[in-house]
């Protein structure tokens, strides 16, 4: 019962917290001084216009609650941040508002329909990019709706409307390059074209009527995905947000920082190409098992996770030839050195403009752990040893994506240790290292369940089993080897 009411509170709290964030404060007192305006403009009010009055504040009050369950982890799949909520309140706003406008400036035009002259596949489509498809398909039904209701389209506008922005929804699913948006357009104007043909059918119109509009809803389509190119960029910029066609042109090997990365300290560029693909297919894995993880960003993730690994690279095992740097100093300064790749990293990642999901997973993915060989070494030379000086600088991951990048990091490491790996090998040594996560509290905040976990090492002990299997010997080789 106290977990009930427990949990009761918690959903009051976000409420109230959702209800406090700066889009819904902006948008409810803009209505609330909308309604008082109305109040103070007439010297005298009537019962009946306050009974007017008192059902504009409460449909203010049942719009907001409505707002709040459509941007919800119900709906959407996920909780909103504030620059994607001022994102859907401006987009919402100017669609409706610019309808109702065109549909006055033009009411001469009732042969016309108006919604062909509203890029309704526009701003679905930068929903879509920006949000996710199914918030894009929700707000492809909620926009035209509006616009309806707003007196700005009748039926046959709504009609076109409604076919335009379901086709901007699913045009651009698993889509990673900005000439796709070109061939959306191409798509989205055969859907705005079978959409007139349906509304000419049920006009009855005349045969030379087809030929314009046809036109003009081809056109609208091209439009519009010409259109998304061009406000994607800054819209990208603005919001720094992880699109896939931004996160595919982080992904390439050949960025200049990658290339550095790979002549300066090659033992890091391989470790982090397999975190990469450790991370990827976990996450795809979790996907297909009714989840939700960013594979592409966890492989984006896992490509810069080390790069502050650039300035010192000796002092790393993996880039290490000949000797070991650390037995020359101190466990204090080793631990030192380990401990500013995460600083260093997150500064490099910062001057190269990276999005804040990237960014966090460069600072999470040792999360705010102990580097335990050097802490126990320093143990057994001073008398009095504070953890906090052997504890990398960041936080525990606070998304699945940055704490699977965290996982595969530590598994892809310490794999190389074991001799002989085996499928079996691996398996227990994974999940020993998973328990040590959970047991130090990384996981905590990254909302991956037990489930996921076990989905994560299946993945890994596929991929890595894979990578070590044992191969034949060949009699050179074997010859050799007795030698």
């Amino acid at each position: 019962m106290k977990m009930k009411n427990d949990n009761l509170k918690k959903n009051f709290s976000s409420l109230i917290t959702k209800f406090r964030s700066g889009p819904a404060l902006f948008s409810y007192a803009l209505c609330l001084i909308l309604i008082i305006v109305k109040i103070t403009s007439e010297n005298t009010v009537s019962v009946n216009e306050l009974r007017e009055i008192l059902g504009a504040v409460l449909l203010v009050h049942l719009i907001f609650i409505l707002y709040i369950i459509l941007q919800g982890r119900t709906i959407l799949g996920r909780e909103l941040n504030n620059r994607e909520r001022y994102l859907l309140a401006s987009l919402t706003g100017t669609y409706i508002i610019g309808s109702v406008l065109l549909n006055n400036l033009f009411p001469g035009f009732e042969e016309f329909p108006v919604s062909l002259a509203v890029p309704t596949a526009l701003y679905i489509m930068i929903l879509s990019v920006f949000l996710g498809k199914r918030p894009a398909m929700i707000m492809a039904i909620a926009l035209p709706l509006g616009a309806y209701f707003a007196g700005a389209f009748d039926n046959h506008s709504y009609i076109i409307a409604l076919v335009s922005g379901a086709a901007a929804s699913t045009v651009l699913h698993k889509s990673q390059n900005r000439m796709s948006l070109i061939k959306a357009g191409i798509l989205i104007s055969a859907a705005n074209c079978l959409a007139i043909v349906v509304v000419l059918l049920i006009r009855q119109s005349n045969f030379s009527d087809y030929p314009a509009l046809l036109f003009w809803a081809a056109l609208n389509g091209i439009f519009c995905g010409m259109l998304t190119i061009g406000f994607l960029p800054p819209l990208e910029h603005a919001l720094n947000a992880v699109t896939p066609f931004r996160l595919m042109e982080l992904s390439d090997l050949n960025a200049p920082v990658l290339r550095k990365l790979f002549t300066t300290a090659p033992g890091t560029y391989t470790h982090s190409l397999m975190v990469a693909n450790l991370a990827e297919q976990a996450c795809q894995d979790i996907c297909h098992n009714s989840g939700y993880a960013n594979a592409l960003l966890a492989r984006v993730g896992a490509y810069y996770h080390d790069i502050g690994k650039m300035d010192n690279p000796d002092y790393f095992v993996e880039n290490q030839t000949d000797h070991n740097r650390h037995d020359e100093i101190a466990p204090r300064l080793s631990a030192t050195i380990i401990r500013s790749h995460v600083k260093l990293g997150v500064e490099k990642a910062h001057s190269l403009g990276l999005p804040k999901d990237v960014i966090s997973i460069v600072a999470e993915h040792h999360g705010n752990s102990i580097i335990s060989w050097f802490y126990n070494k320093a143990t057994e030379q001073e008398v009095t040893v504070n953890s906090e000086d052997f504890s990398y600088p960041g936080s525990p991951p606070r998304s699945k994506e940055s704490a699977i990048v965290m996982l595969a990091d530590i598994t892809e490491a310490a794999v190389r240790t074991l001799n002989k790996p085996t499928a079996s090998k691996i398996d227990k040594f994974i999940q020993q290292l998973f328990e040590a996560k959970i047991d130090h509290g990384q996981l905590s905040e990254s909302d991956l369940s037990f489930r996921d976990l076990e989905i994560i090492k299946k993945s890994f002990v596929r991929v890595l089993a894979g990578y070590y299997h044992s191969r034949i010997e060949y009699p050179k080789q074997k010859e050799e080897k007795d030698e």
